[in-house]
Parts: C-alpha cells; sequence; structure tokens
C-alpha cells in the first residue's frame, strides 16, 4: 500500500518519456526538397547584402567519414547559384567532387536573418567566372594571385533551397 502513491506519478514519466519519444521520430512531414513546387520562389542574389556583408561563413559537407564545417569565403552570387575559391591540394576539393551536396551558412553580427544555401556543387572552368570569383573574394585574391594559379579551384553551389532564420520564424524558399 505504501508505494500505490508513487503510482501515478511513474504512470506519468511513463506518458512523457512517450510524448517525448514521439517527438523525436522522423514525421511525415512535407520536406523543402519534395515541394519546392510550392515554395516561394527567391533568387540568391535577394539576399546579396547578407552574403556580401559576411562573406565568412561556414560550408558543411559530407566526407567519406561522415559530415564537417568548415569555414569558406563567399565570393559573388548570380541568379541561383553562389560561388567560392578553394585549392585543389585541400581534401575538401576532394571531397566535394565526391559528395557534391552542401549547405552554405552566414549571418550578421545580430543573427538577423541567418542565412543557409542548400544545393549541389558545380566546378567552374569558365575563364570569366573564375576571374569575378577571384577578384571579388578578398582571401582568394590574396592567397592565388591570379586565376593562372595551378591550384585554384572555383565553384558555386547550384543553390535549390534558401532558408532563414530570425525571430519572426523559418522561412524556406525554393531558388529561382
Amino acid at each position: 500500500m505504501k508505494n500505490l502513491g508513487k503510482v501515478p506519478a511513474l504512470i506519468g514519466g511513463i506518458v512523457i518519456i512517450g510524448l517525448l519519444a514521439m517527438g523525436c521520430v522522423s514525421k511525415p512531414a512535407v520536406t523543402a526538397e519534395r515541394n519546392l513546387a510550392n515554395l516561394e520562389k527567391k533568387d540568391v542574389t535577394d539576399f546579396n547584402d547578407i552574403l556580401e556583408g559576411y562573406r565568412n561563413g561556414l560550408l558543411a559537407n559530407r566526407t567519406a567519414e561522415g559530415l564537417r564545417t568548415q569555414i569558406i569565403t563567399f565570393s559573388f552570387a548570380e541568379g541561383n547559384r553562389a560561388y567560392f575559391c578553394t585549392t585543389s591540394d585541400k581534401p575538401m576539393y576532394s571531397q566535394l567532387l565526391e559528395y557534391p551536396d552542401v549547405s552554405y551558412c552566414t549571418y550578421p553580427e545580430d543573427w538577423e536573418p541567418v542565412l543557409s544555401l542548400n544545393g549541389k556543387v558545380v566546378f567552374i572552368e569558365d575563364r570569366d567566372l573564375k576571374e569575378r570569383a577571384l577578384d571579388t573574394n578578398y582571401y582568394a585574391k590574396r592567397n592565388f594571385g591570379s586565376i593562372d594559379n595551378p591550384l585554384l579551384r572555383v565553384f558555386c553551389i547550384d543553390v535549390e533551397v534558401i532558408e532563414t532564420y530570425s525571430n519572426d520564424g523559418v522561412r524556406i524558399y525554393a531558388a529561382k
């Protein structure tokens, strides 16, 4: 009879744990990738104030061992593409070749909004685009000097989904 007072607490605890577990299970909710046609469309350049004002961001990519993030400097945006520079002797280059799905994230000092660009990496060979990427990227210009540097690799993210996070909530857009 002494333990009967603990039964409601035990049942309540089980119910709470069950509800928490249900919240952690993946839901059949609609994902942005499956419903791009239903999302408002935005151009990556609509976010140039953030991209150009805060050029250093984080690139999340896959490796053979798992996921990683690294700091990278934004060059420029055109249409639904955001351009960057890297070097052919870094592990990131071979990782992006093998696993082209990435997410790039940057944000202003007040974190309003955090911007995330999600899509596939495409490496660029066009000399004009390479020149523009190098000229608009202070870090790459200082380290590579010119587009004739054999280590320079220019790539873009062919953006599919744009996400912003702010005090107003999450907004998800399909890239135009």
